[in-house]
C-alpha cells in the first residue's frame, strides 16, 4: 500500500493547473500572412466611402485589394463594416475612444485581415493598429453651403495661419462632425471655437454629410480632402470650401498588430504596384482631381 499518495496527487494537480494557466494567457491565433495563405482568402474590411469604396463594392480600395489578393495568390472577399466597429472587426477587441486615447473594453470576433477604405492615420489609431505605407494624401476641410454667411479664407501659404483664420469664423456656427473618426471636431480644437457641434450617426453613409448641410441641417461640415473633391464635382454650385482645419494627413491600410508579416508583404507589394504605374492609373480613374493638389504622391 502506498503511504504517500497525497504529495504525488498534489504535484499532478499543480502541473495541470500550471498548464491551464499557460494556455489561458496564450494569445488568440494571429490573423497573419500564414493564416491568410492557408485559408486561401484575403478578407477586406471596408465601408462605402466616396470613390474609395462605392455602394456597389467598387472603387479605388476595392481594386487595390483585388490586386493584393492576386499578388498573394488567394481569393478576395469583401467584408462590409461600419466606422464604429471596423477596428474591432480587425483586431477582435472592443474599444473606447476618448480624444487621442483608446482603451480596450472587451472582446469580439475578428472579421477581416486588412482595412482599406480611405482610412486616415490618426494618433489614437496608431496605438491600436499597424499602418502600411501612405496610400493617399488627405486633410480636413470645412465645407459650407454656397449661400452660407461663411466666406472662404484667402490662403496665406502657411497652413497653420489658414487654420487659425477658419477657426475664427466658427463662433455660433453649427458644425457637423463624426465622433471616433478623422472627422471628430475635438481632434482639431473645433470644440473650443464656440461652434455648435452636431454629430453625424456613425451607422449612416458619410457621403450624406454634404447633403445634410445642403438641406440646412447644419451650417457646415468637416470633411476629408478626397471626399471633398468628389463632393465639389457631384454638387457643383451648392457648396464651398471655407478652408483647412487640420495639417496635412495621410491615409493608409491598417493591420492588426499581430499581423506583422501580412503588413510587411503588403508594403512590398504596394511599392512595386506604385513603381509599375498601376496605382497611378487607379487614382486617375477614381480621383483625377487629386493631382491638382498633390501632383506627385502616386509616384513617390
Amino acid at each position: 500500500m502506498n503511504i504517500h499518495p497525497a504529495p504525488a496527487r498534489i504535484q499532478r494537480i499543480v502541473c495541470m493547473v500550471s498548464i491551464a494557466l499557460v494556455v489561458a494567457v496564450l494569445p488568440v491565433s494571429a490573423e497573419d500572412l500564414d493564416t491568410v495563405l492557408q485559408s486561401g482568402t484575403l478578407k477586406h474590411l471596408a465601408i462605402p466611402y466616396a470613390n474609395f469604396v462605392t455602394p456597389d463594392k467598387k472603387g479605388l480600395d476595392v481594386d487595390l485589394m483585388h490586386a493584393f489578393a492576386d499578388y498573394l495568390g488567394v481569393r478576395y472577399a469583401f467584408v462590409e463594416s461600419t466606422w464604429s466597429t471596423i477596428i474591432s472587426d480587425l483586431i477582435g477587441k472592443q474599444i473606447k475612444v476618448t480624444g487621442n486615447n483608446v482603451s480596450i473594453i472587451g472582446s469580439t470576433k475578428k472579421k477581416g485581415h486588412i482595412i482599406s477604405t480611405g482610412f486616415t492615420i490618426l494618433p489614437w489609431r496608431k496605438k491600436i493598429v499597424s499602418f502600411s505605407r501612405q496610400t493617399f494624401p488627405s486633410g480636413i476641410w470645412l465645407i459650407a453651403r454656397s449661400d452660407s454667411r461663411l466666406t472662404p479664407i484667402t490662403p496665406t501659404g502657411n497652413i497653420s495661419n489658414d487654420i487659425k483664420m477658419v477657426k475664427k469664423k466658427l463662433a455660433g456656427v453649427t458644425v457637423l462632425g463624426l465622433q471616433g473618426s478623422c472627422l471628430a471636431p475635438s481632434l482639431y480644437g473645433i470644440d473650443k471655437t464656440g461652434a455648435k457641434l452636431r454629430f453625424f450617426p456613425p451607422e449612416n453613409d458619410l457621403e450624406e454629410m454634404i447633403p445634410s448641410i445642403i438641406a440646412h441641417n447644419a451650417d457646415a461640415t468637416l470633411i476629408d480632402v478626397p471626399v471633398a473633391l468628389v463632393a465639389l464635382t457631384r454638387w457643383p454650385g451648392k457648396i464651398k470650401v471655407i478652408g483647412p482645419v487640420s495639417q496635412p494627413q495621410e491615409m493608409a491600410c491598417a493591420f492588426s498588430q499581430d499581423s506583422p508579416k501580412l503588413k510587411a508583404k503588403f508594403d512590398v507589394f504596394f511599392q512595386q504596384f506604385k513603381k509599375s504605374g498601376q496605382y497611378r492609373k487607379l487614382v486617375e480613374k477614381y480621383y483625377p482631381s487629386v493631382f491638382t493638389y498633390y501632383p506627385d504622391f502616386a509616384d513617390q
